[in-house]
């Protein structure tokens, strides 16, 4: 599977999947599938040697990367920064960042997406817990 596939969907909650993650190419966003209001979450693999095929920044949205399997290069603001599977990588709007492969696996990664400086509360000050 290349794309994410909505499997259901209520007022409440979206559940969606990109199949098995070990078989997953290129790059898949979820935003629009799951109906998200706060976030965009895309999920992305880049084969052995490949890069993503431009450098970007963003105009107010910070980025968490978290890397699932494999090893590679951020690029961020010219300077390389080496990953592998468990890194979590926090890039500012303003960073201009590009991503490589550099293992001998696919680089497995997911992205969420949210505006820099927004969250008000986390889960443990918005967190309740039901009795």
């Amino acid at each position: 599977m290349n794309k994410a596939e909505l499997q259901k969907s209520t007022e409440g909650y979206s559940i969606a999947t990109v199949g098995e993650l070990s078989a997953f190419e290129g790059k898949a966003f979820v935003k629009e599938l799951l109906g998200t209001s706060s976030i965009e979450l895309s999920f992305g693999t880049l084969s052995p040697g490949q890069s993503v095929p431009f450098f970007h920044h963003h105009k107010q949205n910070e980025e968490v990367y978290v890397v699932l399997s494999g090893e590679g290069v951020f690029i961020l603001d010219g300077k390389e920064e080496p990953v592998a599977s468990g890194s979590v990588v926090r890039v500012a709007p303003c960073v201009s960042r590009n991503t490589k492969c550099t293992g001998s696996v696919p680089l497995v990664y997911i992205c969420i997406q949210g505006k820099a400086g927004s969250l008000e509360q986390y889960t443990m000050t918005d967190g309740v817990v039901e009795q």
